[in-house]
């Protein structure tokens, strides 16, 4: 709809807008960052997940050029959990958190080039389960920015 605001006085007024929305189908975008993520069981691709077995979700991110305070931001798929919630202090991880939902991987700096992050993962339930994207964005200049598409994956 449209919005329209009208200032009366002399004192100055502050005013922000902004908008957001459900994006039912977001599509890969690479425009500053190139992510990728997949699942690994048993040393291998998998396109599906057996149930109690170890898995490891990788995110590949290739940052096109040197950033500052990036954020790797990783769902995690509804039928699974964590199997290990390791802390990297070496490289370029500063710090991660684990969420129930999500895994959120802090850089203080990248440098142009790729990067790989894993995340143990135990698949718990079997199902059909849907995996968001896997986003990579400045902190401070969330518009520079690459994300992977919405993916499902099956637990059996």
């Amino acid at each position: 709809e449209k919005v329209s605001v009208q200032k009366l006085g002399d004192m100055p007024v502050y005013f922000t807008a902004y908008q957001q929305y459900q994006n039912l189908r977001p599509q890969k975008i690479s425009k500053d960052f190139d992510v990728t993520s997949y699942f690994l069981q048993d040393g291998s691709q998998a396109a599906f997940l057996k149930a109690a077995s170890p898995t490891i979700l990788r995110v590949e991110v290739e940052a096109r050029a040197d950033a500052e305070y990036v954020m790797v931001e990783v769902p995690i798929p509804a039928g699974c959990s964590y199997e290990r919630k390791p802390q990297s202090f070496w490289g370029v991880e500063t710090h991660r958190e684990y969420f129930k939902n999500k895994t959120s991987i802090f850089c203080a700096k990248l440098k142009q080039g790729k990067y790989v992050f894993d995340i143990e993962l135990m698949p718990r339930y079997n199902g059909k389960y849907i995996l968001n994207p896997a986003k990579a964005e400045m902190m401070y200049f969330p518009v520079f920015y690459g994300r992977e598409a919405i993916k499902t994956i099956g637990i059996k």
